[in-house]
């Protein structure tokens, strides 16, 4: 008599083949899973985006400073960089901990760190304390974002990851984006001063605690992890971490390609995005008909990007299933290459505007597809590790893009320089992802 293999069991008791396998916008959102999963990215997105944006706002386009390329690069990596040293100790915890309850309690502590700080901007506190609260909230929400990215693979079956993350992932972004453009909006109706920043902390605040009321109607154990490796000791397994999530995607080989493609193309990102601020504060000083100038243009290009990865759900999964992964993500790397070329370097408000939407549209369609390939071929024991990693690469690679931009562009953004460097870096992308994931499609899924 042969044994029958081990089956499978999700933390909330299910089968994990019994997963449903399902299509289309309509059917994810008929699960009720994927819709507090989708409802809690967009709620904490939200809020990130509106408390960046007014971050942003007091900083970088308050009347009394006028921020140079490394005054910006240097803002980011004061946000970023201590955000991303928790990676290590999110995704340890995210593989060892409940999910649901790091999710819960990160909320929680992201909202009462926003309402102090509401409270004390309403009474003119310094800037520093803005700052010093950023760091806080930017770390915990390492927590989660990782967090609902390892959660994800509990909810869906693996062949409807790529729908599933369209939804969840583009909703978040977009949502992050709306967020950030409310607050820009509202310094630009209010004014300077603590006001528009302490109102926006207001409706982060309400964000954060709704977001902890949403992750609190899954059950206990319903987003894993189902098993853990990591040692009996906690402080060792969070020290282990980023080596394990290294590990894991060395070994995965598909997985760490497709992690290296994406933070490869954030760079190009980030230093894209230096030289919009730059172009909007200082080189495109005169508005023409629809286009602003200043804080009202860059609202402008935040609303355009969102719309771009808008565009990038609604068309990502489809064309996948009609073009195939590889060759979709490939295709539109190229694309890429030849908007900043052509489009980028007329260094018009126009122009800007056109890449800024194909840009968010590749980047965010590119992503999407990764998400998706990091999921599947993840283990569950390793995919909060390896999330974080993900993560914290994101973030390094976006700040050293602004770090390098410094060194390239001008105080008014205007750098033919940054157009090639950036074009290179999609172009070099395309080709080294295709080819590197030929030469892997014979071990892996064919699909790829």
């Amino acid at each position: 008599m042969t044994t029958p293999p081990p089956v499978a069991v999700s933390g909330d008791g299910h089968r994990l083949d019994d997963r449903p396998s399902v299509r289309g916008l309509g059917p994810l959102l008929r699960l009720a899973g994927v819709r507090r999963l989708a409802g809690l990215r967009m709620l904490a997105s939200f809020g990130d985006g509106a408390f960046l944006g007014a971050l942003v706002g007091s900083v970088l386009f308050d009347p009394s400073q006028r921020s140079s390329p490394a005054d910006i690069a240097a803002g980011f990596a004061v946000l970023l960089l201590p955000y991303s040293v928790v990676g290590p100790f999110a995704g340890a915890l995210l593989d060892r901990w409940s999910r649901r309850q790091v999710l819960f309690w990160a909320s929680v502590v992201r909202a009462g760190v926003v309402g102090v700080l509401a409270v004390l901007l309403a009474f003119g506190s310094p800037l520093w304390v803005l700052f010093a609260a950023a760091l806080v909230v930017t770390g915990t929400g390492r927590f989660v974002g990782s967090g609902l990215s390892a959660s994800l693979p509990h909810l869906v079956a693996q062949d409807s990851l790529v729908g599933a993350n369209s939804l969840t992932t583009t909703l978040g972004s977009v949502s992050s984006l709306v967020g950030g453009s409310l607050a820009l909006g509202l310094r630009g109706m209010i004014g300077g001063g603590p006001g528009p920043t302490a109102l926006s902390c207001v409706v982060v605040l309400a964000c954060y605690l709704t977001a902890a009321w949403v992750v609190r109607r899954f059950e206990r154990r319903a987003l894993g992890p189902d098993e853990t490796d990591e040692p009996r000791q906690t402080v060792w397994a969070v020290l282990q971490g980023l080596t394990a999530g290294v590990a894991h995607a060395w070994q995965h080989r598909t997985v760490g390609l497709n992690i290296t493609m994406v933070v490869v193309v954030r760079f190009g990102v980030g230093m894209s995005t230096l030289v919009v601020l730059l172009l909007f504060q200082h080189y495109f000083t005169r508005a023409s008909g629809i286009f602003r100038t200043g804080l009202a243009g860059v609202t402008e290009v935040v609303s355009v990007a969102g719309i771009g990865i808008f565009l990038g759900a609604v068309c990502t999964a489809p064309l996948v299933r009609w073009i195939g992964r590889t060759r979709y993500v490939v295709i539109l790397l190229v694309f890429a290459s030849l908007v900043i070329f052509l489009a980028g370097s007329q260094f018009s408000p126009p122009t800007t505007m056109l890449t800024a939407l194909l840009l968010s549209f590749v980047y965010q369609s590119s992503k999407i597809c990764a998400d998706s390939v990091v999921q599947a071929d993840s283990d569950d024991a390793h995919i909060g590790r390896v999330f974080a990693l993900y993560d914290t690469l994101n973030n390094v690679l976006y700040v050293a893009g602004f770090a390098v931009g410094a060194a390239l562009v001008p105080f008014n953004g205007y750098s033919m320089a940054a157009v090639v460097v950036v074009g290179c870096v999609f172009l070099a992308s395309a080709v080294g992802y295709g080819l590197s994931m030929r030469a892997l499609r014979p071990t892996v899924h064919p699909a790829l």
